[in-house]
């Protein structure tokens, strides 16, 4: 099997954003330089850090990191390792992360969550190659491949001093940018079928198993808040629920309509919502497309310019916010210019 059939197993899709972040892939996963991989949450990027793994050529094992899963106070002990006797409970020595990822990959993931005090030792580590287990006074010295990912934009995390910017220069020296579900709707096909058979093969044993046209529009033409986390969830639920070898068009309304119930803000499906609306105007942004397409179809009215003034004001106070109304903040934020920024908060009545 070639490099790229390997790549094509492993990432499903070939519209044109999944064709970038294949080509990125295969121009950097030989190379040993540090990877991070961003994206909204649910997209894939662990699969990614996985495919760079697989194809680097590196003989060690991929070790991945949940940096916002582990508490503070075991993350340092985690990826450094420790002594025995180093703290209460550590009745042997353990090896870190770190050690574990020797001639391979450490994937960390979600590390914008990562404790600023941490971020200085990780730093460290990765300028030197060598690290000290706690309670040591020992180096050990590591050879892997960094590959990172974070749902968060972390440029405004340094803006907002909440993340090192010598650390964030040193870990993005290949950035690759996993699209939303939305934005390669064309995939979802392919994407559906190939996560179908993945999960037949564990719930039934059945690699027939077959989605009906019907359903797969319904599954296309969703939104995919969750991307692609969600779909592999929904259909998880379909093929347990499904009663015949195929998922119907039915029976993939009647989850989609359970998971908008379950998202919502009360008990209602976003149709439900729109019908519970008062006035020709939605009174706040609404959350998706879907909501849009909702409010319409149940003959709602909008008067655009009022509502658009009303979600740049959402906008504008949520960044506001962010910065701790740090003006020239909010404003590198939002692109602006300092007095835009200014005249946009006067206009908005902020």
């Amino acid at each position: 099997m070639s490099f790229v059939d390997n790549l094509s197993r492993v990432i499903v899709g070939t519209s044109q954003p999944m064709v970038a972040l294949k080509k990125s892939v295969i121009d950097v996963a030989e190379h040993n330089i540090p990877v991070l991989i961003t994206g909204p949450s649910g997209s894939g990027k662990e699969v990614v850090a996985q495919a760079l793994a697989e194809l680097s050529g590196r003989s060690g094992r991929l070790i991945s990191v949940n940096c916002a899963s582990i508490p503070r106070s075991l993350l340092e002990a985690e990826l450094f390792g420790y002594e025995k006797g180093a703290f209460t409970g550590a009745v042997k020595s353990h090896k870190g992360k770190f050690e574990q990822a020797h001639n391979g990959t450490l994937f960390l993931d979600e590390i914008g969550d990562m404790p600023l005090d941490l971020q200085s030792k990780l730093l460290r580590a990765l300028e030197t190659k060598c690290f000290t287990p706690v309670g040591s006074s020992k180096e050990i010295a590591v050879d892997f491949r960094l590959v990172c990912a974070t749902h968060k934009n972390l440029y405004k995390q340094v803006v907002l001093k909440n993340f090192r910017s010598d650390l964030f220069f040193r870990i993005s020296a290949f950035p690759i940018r996993v699209p939303a579900l939305k934005d390669r709707s064309e995939d979802i096909e392919k994407l559906a079928h190939h996560l179908a058979q993945q999960l037949t093969s564990v719930h039934i044993g059945n690699a027939n198993f077959q989605i009906e046209t019907e359903a797969l529009w319904l599954l296309k033409t969703f939104a995919w808040p969750g991307n692609v986390r969600q779909l592999r969830n929904v259909l998880e639920c379909l093929i347990i629920r499904s009663t015949g070898e195929k998922i119907t068009a039915a029976e993939v309304q009647q989850v989609l309509r359970e998971q908008n119930r379950q998202h919502s803000d009360d008990s209602a499906d976003p149709v439900q919502k729109a019908d519970n609306l008062s006035g020709d105007h939605l009174s706040s942004p609404v959350d998706t497309i879907n909501d849009y397409r909702a409010f319409f179809v149940s003959n709602g009215k909008l008067m655009i310019a009022e509502h658009l003034k009303s979600v740049e004001r959402e906008v504008v106070t949520a960044a506001l916010v962010a910065a701790e109304n740090d003006i020239d903040i909010a404003a590198r934020m939002l692109h602006l210019s300092v007095s835009e920024l200014v005249d946009k908060k006067r206009d908005l009545g902020i």
